[in-house]
């Protein structure tokens, strides 16, 4: 009985050896890799890098701003590192992600959303696995440490354990990883300025009955943000995409520059949801999004 129980231990302490070290080989493969935006944004460009406008926030703006077509209008670089499903302090994290890797950018655009406005939740989003990768460096460690929930945190013992994050993520991170192997350039919903679109087909039919906020934009990741953003030379601008059915009205004191455009379309056919704009949305968005960014750098 003791020779089972001693062989028991042994084999159940070797595969889990060997699940750690396959799982660590995967975060490097995925790590190198352009699947997900935060992999293309750390090993993609070179050190130093400098853009002219660089747009961090969630599917919000992902869908309602086109930085390819903000390039050619501006005539400088744009890049778009929203992620779906991710909330406020992701994006901070993954500004805190751009400036690590030594990039830079003149105009920094943070879209934030409904929930975010005046304060944030201590969760993890349901995306913030693509940070996995890079668990080893402390501001993603911290991240997992502070937001992610339960007395077991899978993202953060990844640190320690590779395979926790594998185990309780492998829908989101096994097939990936093998796609990351078969080609390190394959994108995941996103081209190489960081855009995506929301099909046509997906547009709505009916115009919902509208919803009225006001907000003084007192969440303190946006001062976070803030303060980020200046510590590096950025000029920051608050960015509120367009809502099919919320009408957002932000207080004069708020101390950032703030684009709304909550109401700026109003009609369904635009949007694939309530708030997430199709192509055509997407065209009218960022034409009002580039006539807004002329008239502040005209004002400067």
């Amino acid at each position: 009985m003791r020779k089972f129980v001693f062989k028991s231990f042994f084999y159940l302490g070797l595969v889990l050896v060997v699940a750690n070290i396959l799982a660590f080989v995967g975060l490097r493969i995925l790590r190198n890799s352009d699947f997900f935006k935060t992999t293309y944004l750390v090993h993609n460009f070179a050190p130093g890098q400098a853009f002219d406008l660089t747009v961090f926030g969630s599917s919000r703006s992902l869908a309602a701003i086109d930085t390819k077509e903000i390039g050619e209008k501006l005539g400088g670089s744009a890049i778009n590192f929203s992620m779906d499903y991710t909330a406020l302090p992701s994006s901070l994290l993954m500004l805190q992600l751009f400036y690590n890797q030594g990039y830079n950018s003149d105009y920094v655009v943070i879209s934030i959303d409904l929930p975010d406005f005046e304060e944030s939740k201590s969760v993890v989003s349901e995306n913030d696995h693509r940070f996995l990768p890079f668990v080893y460096d402390s501001d993603v460690r911290d991240y997992f440490y502070n937001y992610e929930d339960g007395l077991v945190k899978p993202l953060y013992s990844s640190k320690y354990f590779p395979v926790a994050g594998f185990a309780y993520y492998n829908m989101e991170l096994l097939a990936p990883t093998i796609q990351a192997l078969i080609k390190p350039t394959y994108k995941y919903r996103f081209d190489e300025l960081g855009n995506y679109e929301y099909p046509e087909y997906l547009a709505q039919s009916e115009m919902p009955k509208p919803r009225y906020f006001d907000t003084s934009l007192r969440n303190p990741v946006l001062r976070q943000i803030k303060a980020l953003a200046k510590e590096n030379g950025s000029e920051l601008i608050i960015y509120i995409a367009p809502y099919l059915r919320d009408d957002i009205t932000v207080a004069s004191d708020t101390p950032y520059t703030v684009i709304n455009h909550s109401r700026l379309i109003n009609e369904p056919k635009y949007f694939s949801d309530y708030i997430h704009v199709v192509t055509s949305g997407k065209r009218l968005a960022t034409a009002a999004f580039v006539e807004d960014l002329n008239s502040l750098i005209t004002e400067k």
